[in-house]
């Protein structure tokens, strides 16, 4: 079973490596850029170097990468637009550059993708907006070919956010010509922010799920609870078992035969300290047994 938790890289990609094995997990999310700065360089190869070495003397077996917080592919704006692209051509590029090196020198462990928020939709209509981040995400497949995909996240509906519902994110993925490249992330609280009932009705939303995204297109789960009521669009996350979820619904997540092979990633507010991470990596496991 892959349980992780959201990590940092201050000082280095590879101390996201490290702190992923000094919480005991064998799953990590990382950002290798500063997560509110525009990202346009590539990362430099000695980062990369660094960050494999470290991975290859760990027991980390999965990474998801999550792109920047500014990235909104539905943007009008051309100059906004490009930089949002540019940004996940700058993270797709470190995962395949990280992928080749894990392959020569035969390393057990996987890149899962980059994950994004797809925007909000600010100047187009609802239709345009959709369309425009379907072609965004063929943009940047155009750029950086490969088989690493692009995943794009649930989100909780706020305002104008787009990825609110199954068939909006179905929507995007139809838009975009390579179709094999991209996945999802399904984020726990953000689904029943959106009005998913997970608590009351968990086996009709992976149904409703399944038809829409298909289960295999699902390559991570957010796995936090929430601190608001089903149906409230708004995004404020929990502790495992200290919100509108609950620990039955969180233990439901981590032992359902379908989600078995699928990781797990951690974004509560308990990771901002050490002593309160170990706290909730333990909750995390003794929920998944």
């Amino acid at each position: 079973m892959y349980l992780g938790i959201h990590v940092s890289s201050s000082g280095g990609i590879e101390n996201s490596i490290k702190n992923g094995e000094k919480y005991e997990v064998n799953t990590i999310q990382i950002m290798p850029t500063a997560p509110m700065r525009w990202a346009t360089k590539p990362i430099p190869d000695e980062d990369i170097e660094k960050f494999v070495n470290e991975l290859e003397k760990s027991s980390i077996k999965k990474i998801l990468i999550h792109g920047i917080y500014l990235t909104n592919l539905a943007r009008k704006d051309k100059q906004l637009f490009h930089l949002g692209k540019m940004g996940l051509v700058v993270y797709l590029d470190f995962a395949e550059r990280v992928v080749d090196l894990i392959t020569k020198r035969k390393i057990d462990a996987e890149i899962l993708g980059v994950c994004f928020h797809p925007g909000s939709q600010q100047e187009l209509s609802y239709e345009d907006s959709l369309e425009r981040i379907s072609y965004g995400i063929q943009w940047v497949f155009d750029e950086v070919k490969g088989k690493q995909k692009l995943l794009i996240e649930t989100t909780a509906g706020t305002g104008s956010n787009l990825g609110r519902n199954f068939t909006e994110l179905r929507l995007m993925r139809e838009g975009v010509k390579e179709k094999d490249r991209v996945g999802y992330v399904l984020d726990t609280q953000h689904t029943h922010a959106s009005g998913y009932d997970w608590v009351n009705n968990f086996e009709g939303v992976v149904e409703d799920l399944d038809r829409e995204l298909k289960i295999e297109n699902i390559k991570s789960i957010h796995l936090n609870d929430s601190m608001t009521e089903c149906g409230s669009n708004k995004d404020r996350h929990s502790n495992l078992g200290e919100g509108k979820l609950g620990k039955e619904t969180i233990k439901k997540f981590l032992q359902y035969p379908k989600f078995k092979n699928i990781p797990f990633i951690l974004e509560t507010p308990a990771l901002k300290s050490k002593e309160t991470i170990m706290k909730e990596v333990k909750v995390l496991k003794q929920l998944a047994n």
